[in-house]
C-alpha cells in the first residue's frame, strides 16, 4: 500500500443511509472519496492504492457473495466490510433475517486476504434519535473520524468494534414498563425470540424502536462487555 496520502477511498453503497450520514461529516480539506453503487463495481477500475469500504447490502446472500467475489479479483489494495453489531444475535437464533444475512456476508468478506471487518452499532446524528434504554451505537461523527484515519488494533486481528453504549430516557413510564416486560418475554422465549414477531409489529406501529434483534443485540453486547 502506498503512503496514506496516496490512498484513494472508494465507497460501495452510494445510496445507503450510512453513506448519506457519513458523507456530511467528511472534512472538506480531505480528498473526497469516490462513492459508487454496487451495480457499478463490475465496470470500475480499482487500483492497488484503493481502500474499498463496503456499505452495500442485499437481503439475498447470493448477491452479497457475488459482490465480494467481484472484489476478490478487482485488484484493490484493501477492503473494509462494514458490519453490524446485530450479528451477535446469531449466537442465539437465526430467525432474524438481517443479522443472519449480515453475518454470512461478514464471514465471506474475511475470506478475502486483503479484507478487514468494521463493526458499527445503531447509527445516529444526535443521541435523541436513538431508542429509549441502553443502545449499542455509533455516531456519524465517530465513523467519519475513523474513516479519515483508520487504525486497527494489533491484538484484534482483522476486526474492529466502533461503538459504545449510549443510554437514553424513555418517552414515558409506560414505555419503560413495556421495555421491561418485553425483556421478560424475550427471556422466556429462549432460543425462539421470533415468537414475539406479532408483538414486534404492534410495537413498531406504536413507534417503539427497541424491539426484536435491536433489543437482543443491545442486551448481549452489554452483558458481554460489562
Amino acid at each position: 500500500m502506498s503512503p496514506a496520502a496516496a490512498v484513494r477511498d472508494v465507497v460501495i453503497g452510494s445510496h445507503s443511509k450510512v453513506w448519506h450520514g457519513l458523507s456530511r461529516h467528511i472534512g472538506a480539506a480531505r480528498t473526497p472519496p469516490l462513492a459508487i453503487g454496487h451495480r457499478e463495481v463490475a465496470g470500475f477500475a480499482f487500483t492497488p492504492r484503493d481502500r474499498v469500504w463496503v456499505l452495500s447490502y442485499s437481503r439475498l446472500p447470493a448477491e452479497n457473495a457475488a459482490l465480494l467475489d467481484r472484489l476478490r479479483h478487482a485488484g484493490a489494495g484493501e477492503l473494509v466490510y462494514v458490519s453490524s453489531s446485530s450479528v451477535i444475535v446469531s449466537q442465539i437464533t437465526s430467525c432474524y433475517e438481517y443479522p443472519r444475512v449480515k453475518l454470512r456476508a461478514e464471514l465471506d468478506a474475511l475470506t478475502l486476504p486483503n479484507s478487514r471487518v468494521l463493526t458499527i452499532g445503531l447509527m445516529y446524528e444526535e443521541p435523541s434519535e436513538l431508542p429509549g434504554g441502553a443502545d449499542v451505537a455509533t455516531s456519524f461523527a465517530e465513523l467519519a473520524t475513523f474513516f479519515s484515519a483508520p487504525e486497527w488494533p494489533e491484538d484484534a486481528g482483522r476486526r474492529k468494534r466502533l461503538f459504545r453504549v449510549v443510554r437514553r430516557p424513555f418517552t414515558s413510564a409506560i414505555e419503560r414498563v413495556a421495555h421491561e416486560v418485553y425483556g421478560q418475554l424475550l427471556q422466556w422465549s429462549g432460543r425462539f425470540p421470533c415468537l414475539l414477531r406479532p408483538l414486534d409489529l404492534l410495537l413498531r406501529a406504536l413507534g417503539a424502536r427497541w424491539y426484536g434483534y435491536v433489543y437482543l443485540s443491545n442486551r448481549q453486547w452489554i452483558s458481554t462487555t460489562s
